[in-house]
């Protein structure tokens, strides 16, 4: 009896192993680099890289054992604060969540954000010398971050996954009031740790808020990319979206590292000392 053979078609819609190979070992390799380089430290490295999108003003930062974290107070707050929001997300089993929270909570994560308006407009009015509200202070910088950061990664989060996945998901990003009680601790151990100026708290600190950056910039990028390719609500499991992830994510670092050396080059130029 003559056997036949099935022909294995390839899976659509997953990544090419050459491609995920590649990514994998050029992060090996800028990993390494970042940690081993000789020259800068690694937070000198990480100041550098934020430095294009935070103006890491001195007196506006904290000082975890007494080494500047890469971003500001403000900055520290939103992106640490948006970080750890995904995390939860995740980690609580809404990381494809499509919907986003009702109008109350809608509006209260709003205000929130106001406050960050707020408060970053009245520390611009001290900067400049004109009458203000209050004396600003980096633990409010660091309050309204955290919160704006929150606001962010509970709205930010079901708008990219409508354009990326391919079946709906009702959950939502943050379906009620009992819900904050995921969020409000961590928030508040993060609070806690920046304001403790622990030497303890330097590396966490400073690595999940770069890395927050660097997600931020990343999901932009991925918008962009999935709409170019026009492959919009077409993924069904999350390992088709590593290339995406990985060239994003590449082409974040590039982005920030461009803003840093044009942020050097205005300065120069306006004779402004760095």
């Amino acid at each position: 009896m003559q056997r036949q053979y099935k022909q294995r078609l390839p899976v659509r819609g997953l990544p090419s192993p050459w491609l995920s190979t590649a990514l994998a070992f050029l992060y090996l390799f800028l990993l390494t680099a970042l940690l081993w380089w000789p020259g800068a430290t690694f937070l000198d490295r990480l100041r550098w890289l934020d430095s294009g999108i935070c103006a890491q003003l001195a007196t506006h930062s904290f000082y975890p054992g007494g080494e500047r974290l890469p971003l500001c107070s403000r900055n520290t707050g939103i992106y640490l604060g948006f970080i750890v929001t995904l995390i939860i997300l995740y980690a609580s089993g809404r990381g494809k969540t499509r919907a986003l929270p009702a109008k109350a909570l809608i509006i209260t994560l709003v205000g929130g954000i106001m406050l960050l308006a707020i408060d970053g407009s009245n520390s611009f009015l001290v900067d400049l010398g004109l009458p203000h509200l209050y004396q600003p202070h980096n633990l409010l910088r660091l309050a309204t971050g955290l919160i704006t950061g929150f606001a962010m990664g509970i709205f930010v989060l079901p708008v990219i996954n409508d354009l990326i996945w391919k079946y709906s998901n009702g959950q939502s990003s943050l379906p009620s009031w009992k819900a904050l009680m995921w969020f409000l601790p961590v928030l508040l151990l993060c609070f806690l740790a920046a304001a403790s100026n622990s030497q303890l708290v330097l590396y966490p600190l400073a690595i999940l808020s770069s890395l927050g950056l660097l997600s931020a910039v990343g999901s932009v990028n991925i918008i962009f990319m999935i709409l170019l390719r026009h492959r919009d609500q077409s993924f069904t499991r999350y390992v088709e979206l590593l290339p995406f992830c990985g060239i994003a994510l590449l082409a974040a670092s590039g982005e920030l590292l461009v803003l840093a050396q044009l942020k050097v080059l205005l300065l120069q130029t306006l004779s402004i000392p760095l």
